[in-house]
C-alpha cells in the first residue's frame, strides 16, 4: 500500500489536449428520434411463392397467410409453406385475392376460378357447380349471422347451412354490414342495398357520387361512407348526401383514436376535420390502403410506399407500392407490397444513438449520469458525449476510457494517460507522479462515502481527502488489472480482476476464487451479490457460496459485461449475443432448485439495437438513470430501455406441430392417437412457436412422455428426432415462449403409438411365459417320470436278483440238498452210490457259484453259453430231479431255429421254476416241456401231473404260496412280450403256456 498527497494543478492546454477533455464544445447537434420501428422484409430468396403480395390474414391458430399472384402461402415467422396449383388440386388458381377466417375457424380464399375453404387442413373447391354465381370470386365476408356472402363476377352469393344462393346484381366490388344489420353491396352498376330478404339498388340518379363503388365504410358515429370511382357520398337519414370532395376515385378509409376520419384517394390523403375535408399531399398521391391499429394510429399506403398519418410528408418506412396494410395480434404491423415481398414493422423496445443521431462515436466504452440528469458517454473513436436537453454535446478525442461523478459533484475521466476531474470550469490531471499506480484508467466508482475508487493495469487506488492510495497483487489483491468495483451494503468494496473476486474491508482483502476474469459486479437491496464473468456466465454470490448460471441454463452467452436492475427486480446484462432480461426472483429459486425454470428475454437487432455485441471496454459499461431508464454501451452506439414502458408481449404463443416423419415418411396427423407400424426407427418431429415479434427469440422446450423424464431445450431448433424407441404409447409435449420470456406452458401435444412385433405383444409374451410353464412342467415331470424309471430300475433290479437268487441258487440249493439227503442216506450202506451223489452235489455248488457271478454281472446262463435252449432245458430238467423218482422230458415241435439269447435266457429260467414248482410243490412224477416252432411264434408249455390248484384263485401279483414262482414266471413272461396261460385244477396236474411272438 501506498499513499501520496496529490498535488491539485490547473493542466496547461498542452497538456489538456492530449486527453481531449479541455476542448471546448465543438458541435451541438439536435436529436433526431431512434426509429421506433424494425422493419423486416422477405422475398421470393426466403421463401415466398412471389413478390406480389396481395392480401394478408392471421388466423386463430396462430398463422399468418398470405395471398400473392403465384399461391398461398402460411407463414410461422421464420419459414414459408407454399400452397399452390401443382402441390394442392383443391386450389385451381395461383392468384390469391382475399382472405377470410369465418367464425367457425374456416379460412375463404378467393381466387379467379373458385372459392376455396381451408378447414383441418384440407382445401375445398366451390364453383357454379355448387351455386356460385360466378366462379371468379373478387371476397367475401361474414355477417353477424354468420352467413357468408360472396362478391363475384356475375353477382353475389350466400352461403348458409351448407347451400349458396346467388343473385345477379352485376359484378360486386366490396360488401359492408352496417350496426342496423341491413346488408349494403357496391357494384359497378351502383349500390345495392339487400334488407328483409329484398334488393334495393341506388344509382347516381339517387344522389351517388358514382355508379362504380369501390369502397364502404361505416364510423364511429354511424355514418356510412361510400367511395366511388366519381367521389364520396354519404347515406344521411335516407338520402345520399354529397361530402364534399373533388371528384376523384375513392380508394380508402381509416378512422384514428380521436375519431378522426381519414380518405384515402387518387389524388392524396384527406383528413375530416369540423364538416370539412383537409387534403395533404404525398410523394405518391394514390393511397392504396389506408389502416388504424389497435392503438388507433393511421398507416398510409401508397404507390411509393407506407407512413403513418403523422409523418405522411416525411419519408417512408417501405419504399415499395402496398397493396395491403394488416396487424397482428401482437401488434406487428405487415404490409404486402407490389413487387416488393413481404414487410413487417415491430415497435422496438430500445432506442439506439448512433453517429447518426449525433453521437461522437459508435463504439461505447463507458456511461454515467451526473447529478443534474445529464448523459455522459465515452466513445472509442468520437471521445465524449453529453447528452442533455434532447441534445448531444461532443467533446473529441482517443484517449478516455471511462467516466463517473462522484458525490460532490466532480466529473472523472479515466484515460490512458492518467485521470481527470473536471470540478466546474477547471480541470486538474493526475498521474502516476501523483500516487497513481498506472496512468491507464479502465475503471472509476465512487462510493456513498465520498471516495473515488480508480482501477488501472497495476492495481487499484483510492481518492480521499486529497491524497491517493494504492495497492497491487504485493498488498493481496488477485491480481493487479482492475475491471468492475461495486459498494457492498456494509461499505466494503467488491472488486473485480483478471483473476476473481476481492473484497476490501478494513482495509484488509479477502480473495474469492472464480476461475475467470470479472467483468460485471452488482449488489442488489436482499444482499445477493451479482457477478458478471467472461467465460463462465452469470454468478451469485451470498453467505459465502456461489451459484451459477450459464448457456445451459438459457443464457445466451457466458459472456457478461455489465449487470443493472431495474424497479421490477429484474437483472438486465450486456453480452456478446444482446442484452439479457431474466427474474432476479427466478435467478434466486433457480439457485436453491437446479429444476425451477428460467423466463429469460434477449434483446438483439430486432429491438433496436444496431447490434447484438454490447462493450466492456470500460467500466462502468452502463448506468440506471434516475428516471429509471437503463443505459448500455454497444459497439454500435448507446442502447437505451425504459423497462417501465417498455412494449411487453404478454401473449404466450400458439404451439404448432407440423410434421411428423417415421424413416423419412410423412405421417397425417390428426387429433387422434397415431399408429405407427413395428419396427419404426427413427422418429422426426417439427414444430413450432407463431410468435411474430422477434420469432428467432422463441426458446422452446419438449418432452417425449414415456421417454423422457424431463424437459429438454432445443436451443432454437424447431426440429428433433428420437431413434431406436421401444414400442408402447408415447405423448410428445413441445411449449414455446415468445421474445419477453412468456412461456404457452399448454403447447401442443402429438400421442402416437409404435405397435410391437408380434415377439413384443402381450399375448405373445403370455404365450411364452405359458410355453415356458409348460416346459417346465413337463421337464419336471420328465424328471420325475426319471426319478421313477431310476427307481423302478432299482426295484427291477432287486426283483431280478430276487428271482435269479430263486431260479438258479435256490433251486441249486434244492437240488444239492436232495442230493446231500441221498448221501446222508447211503453213505453207511451204499457208500459207493453216496459218493456218486455227493460228486453231483459238488457239481451243483460249482454250478451255483457260477450262476451267482452270472446274476450279479447279467451274464449268460452256464447252460447256455455251451449248448442250444431244448439241450440248456434238458440239463436243468436232469439237474433239479437226479436221484429222484421225477420223470422230466424236454421235446421240440416245428422247425427248431436259435432265439434270441435274451429270449432263451427268459425261457430257460421259466421252465427253470416251472419244474421247481412241479418238484418241490406239486410232487410231480411225470414234468413234459415243449417247445412249439410256428412260422411267426413260439410255443412253450410244461405240464405235469402234481397235486394241481385252483387256478382261477390265483391273486393277480402272486402264487398261491406267496413266492416268486409264478410271479417271477408272470414277470418274465411280461418281459419279453408274451402271453402267459396257466391251467390246473385241483388233483388234475398243471400246465404253463407262453406263447411268444417271433416277428422281426
Amino acid at each position: 500500500m501506498r499513499t501520496v498527497l496529490a498535488r491539485a494543478q490547473r493542466v496547461p492546454i498542452t497538456l489538456i489536449a492530449p486527453i481531449t477533455l479541455i476542448a471546448f464544445i465543438l458541435s451541438l447537434t439536435s436529436l433526431a428520434q431512434p426509429p421506433r420501428y424494425h422493419h423486416d422484409n422477405w422475398q421470393t430468396e426466403q421463401g415466398l411463392p412471389q413478390n406480389t403480395v396481395s392480401c394478408l390474414k392471421q388466423t386463430r391458430d396462430g398463422y399468418l397467410w398470405l395471398g400473392t399472384r403465384a399461391g398461398l402461402a402460411r407463414f410461422d415467422g421464420v419459414r414459408f409453406t407454399v400452397f399452390d396449383r401443382h402441390t394442392t388440386p383443391a386450389l385451381p388458381h395461383n392468384q390469391i385475392r382475399h382472405l377470410l377466417e369465418d367464425r367457425a375457424g374456416n379460412l375463404w380464399i378467393s381466387t379467379p376460378a373458385a372459392l376455396v375453404r381451408y378447414r383441418a387442413g384440407q382445401f375445398t373447391a366451390f364453383t357454379t357447380k355448387e351455386g356460385l354465381a360466378s366462379d371468379n370470386v373478387w371476397s367475401t365476408y361474414e355477417d353477424r349471422a354468420g352467413n357468408l356472402w360472396v362478391a363475384t363476377l356475375g353477382g353475389l352469393s350466400r352461403y348458409r347451412d351448407g347451400r349458396f344462393t346467388s343473385h345477379a346484381i352485376g359484378n360486386v366490388e366490396t360488401m359492408l354490414e352496417d350496426r342496423e344489420g341491413t346488408m349494403w353491396v357496391g357494384t359497378t352498376d351502383g349500390l345495392v342495398r339487400w334488407a328483409n330478404d329484398a334488393f334495393m339498388t341506388f344509382t347516381k340518379q339517387q344522389g351517388l357520387a358514382g355508379n362504380t363503388i369501390k369502397t364502404l365504410f361505416q364510423d364511429q358515429q354511424g355514418r356510412l361512407w361510400i367511395g366511388t370511382t366519381e367521389g364520396l357520398s354519404r347515406w344521411s337519414e335516407g338520402q345520399f348526401v354529397n361530402a364534399g370532395l373533388p371528384p376523384r376515385e375513392i380508394t380508402a378509409f381509416a378512422q384514428d383514436r380521436a375519431g378522426t376520419l381519414w380518405v384515402g384517394t387518387t389524388d392524396g390523403l384527406y383528413e375530416e376535420r369540423g364538416g370539412r375535408f383537409i387534403r395533404y399531399a404525398t410523394a405518391d398521391n394514390r393511397i392504396t390502403a389506408l389502416y388504424a391499429d389497435r392503438s388507433g394510429n393511421v398507416w398510409v399506403g401508397t404507390s411509393n410506399g407506407l407512413s403513418d398519418v403523422a409523418r405522411v410528408t416525411n419519408p417512408r418506412y417501405i419504399a415499395e407500392a402496398v397493396l395491403a396494410i394488416y396487424e397482428d395480434r401482437e401488434g406487428n404491423l405487415w404490409s404486402g407490397t407490389d413487387g416488393g415481398g413481404l414487410h413487417v414493422l415491430r415497435q422496438v423496445k430500445f432506442n439506439t444513438f448512433t453517429t447518426q443521431q449525433g453521437l461522437g462515436g459508435n463504439v461505447i466504452r463507458s456511461v454515467a449520469e451526473d447529478r443534474a440528469g445529464n448523459l455522459w458517454v465515452v466513445t472509442q473513436e468520437g471521445g465524449v458525449s453529453k447528452f442533455s436537453a434532447g441534445h448531444w454535446t461532443n467533446l473529441p478525442g482517443k484517449d478516455v476510457m471511462s467516466v463517473c461523478e462522484d458525490r460532490a459533484g466532480d466529473l472523472w475521466f479515466g484515460t490512458t494517460n492518467g485521470l481527470v476531474r473536471q470540478r466546474g470550469n477547471t480541470r486538474t490531471i493526475y498521474t502516476a507522479r501523483d500516487g497513481l499506480p498506472d496512468d491507464h484508467i479502465r475503471s472509476l466508482y465512487a462510493d456513498g462515502a465520498g471516495r473515488l475508487w480508480i482501477g488501472t493495469r497495476r492495481g487499484l487506488a483510492r481518492w480521499q481527502d486529497g491524497k491517493f492510495t494504492s495497492w497491487s497483487a504485493l498488498d493481496g489483491l488477485p491480481d493487479d488489472l482492475i475491471g468492475a468495483l461495486c459498494e457492498s451494503r456494509d461499505g466494503a468494496l467488491w472488486i473485480g480482476t483478471r483473476n476473481g473476486l476481492s473484497r476490501f474491508h478494513n482495509e484488509r482483502f479477502t480473495n474469492y476464487n472464480v476461475n475467470d476474469t470479472v467483468l460485471a459486479l452488482h449488489e442488489d437491496d436482499a444482499g445477493n451479490l451479482w457477478i458478471g464473468t467472461l467465460a463462465n456466465g452469470l454468478l451469485r454470490f451470498r453467505e459465502g457460496k456461489f451459484a451459477a448460471y450459464t448457456m445451459k441454463d438459457g443464457l445466451p452467452d457466458d459472456t457478461i459485461y455489465h449487470i443493472l436492475e431495474d424497479d421490477q427486480q429484474h437483472l438486465w446484462m450486456s453480452s456478446n449475443k444482446g442484452i439479457i432480461r431474466v427474474s432476479r426472483l427466478e435467478l434466486e429459486a433457480r439457485s436453491a432448485e437446479a429444476t425451477q425454470p428460467l423466463s429469460l428475454a434477449t434483446y438483439t437487432t430486432a429491438d433496436g439495437l444496431e447490434t447484438r455485441e454490447c462493450s466492456g471496454g470500460g467500466h462502468p459499461a452502463g448506468c440506471k438513470t434516475r428516471d429509471g431508464k437503463l443505459w448500455f454501451a454497444t459497439l454500435k452506439g448507446v442502447a437505451v430501455v425504459d423497462p417501465a414502458r417498455m412494449p411487453f408481449n404478454a401473449l404466450p404463443p400458439p404451439v404448432a406441430i407440423e410434421q411428423l416423419l417415421v424413416d423419412d415418411q410423412v405421417i397425417a396427423l390428426n387429433d387422434n392417437e397415431q399408429s405407427i407400424a413395428a419396427g419404426a426407427h427413427r422418429f422426426e418431429f417439427a414444430f413450432t412457436s407463431l410468435s411474430f415479434v422477434a420469432p428467432h427469440q422463441a426458446a422452446f422446450r419438449y418432452r417425449l412422455e414415456g421417454y423422457d423424464s424431463d424437459w429438454l431445450t432445443t436451443g432454437g431448433r424447431r426440429v428433433i428426432s428420437y431413434t431406436n424407441l421401444p414400442s408402447g404409447r408415447y405423448r410428445f409435449h413441445v411449449q414455446a415462449s415468445n421474445n419477453d420470456g412468456v412461456w404457452n406452458e399448454t403447447g401442443a401435444t402429438l400421442a402416437f403409438y409404435l405397435r410391437p412385433h408380434f415377439y413384443q405383444t402381450w399375448w405373445f409374451a403370455a404365450l411364452v411365459v405359458a410355453t415356458l410353464a409348460l416346459l417346465a412342467m413337463a421337464l419336471y415331470r420328465l424328471r420325475v417320470r426319471r426319478l421313477q424309471r431310476e427307481f423302478d430300475v432299482v426295484l427291477a433290479e432287486r426283483a431280478r436278483l430276487a428271482r435269479e437268487i430263486h431260479d438258479t441258487l435256490a433251486q441249486g440249493f434244492t437240488a444239492l440238498s436232495l442230493q446231500l439227503e441221498l448221501v446222508t442216506r447211503l453213505i453207511d450202506r451204499a457208500p459207493a452210490t453216496a459218493k456218486t451223489h455227493l460228486e453231483q452235489a459238488r457239481a451243483l455248488v460249482r454250478d451255483s457259484l457260477a450262476e451267482a457271478r452270472r446274476t450279479v454281472w447279467e451274464l449268460r446262463s452256464s447252460s447256455l453259453a455251451a449248448s442250444d435252449l431244448p439241450t440248456a432245458l434238458q440239463q436243468v430238467a436232469h439237474q433239479l430231479t437226479a436221484g429222484s423218482d421225477v420223470n422230466a422230458q424236454v421235446e421240440v415241435s416245428g422247425i427248431y431255429r436259435p432265439l434270441p439269447r435274451w429270449l432263451e435266457d427268459h425261457l430257460l429260467r421259466i421252465g427253470q421254476e416251472a419244474i421247481t414248482n412241479a418238484v418241490k410243490h406239486a410232487h410231480a412224477t411225470n414234468i413234459r416241456l415243449l417247445l412249439t416252432f410256428e412260422p411267426q411264434r413260439l410255443r412253450f408249455s410244461v405240464r405235469d401231473n402234481g397235486i394241481g390248484f385252483d387256478a382261477t384263485a390265483l391273486p393277480v401279483n402272486g402264487d398261491q404260496q406267496g413266492g416268486f414262482g409264478l410271479v417271477g414266471i408272470r414277470e418274465r413272461a411280461a418281459q419279453i412280450g408274451g402271453q402267459l396261460a396257466v391251467n390246473s385244477l385241483p388233483h388234475e396236474g398243471t400246465e404253463i403256456v407262453i406263447e411268444v411272438s417271433l416277428d422281426e
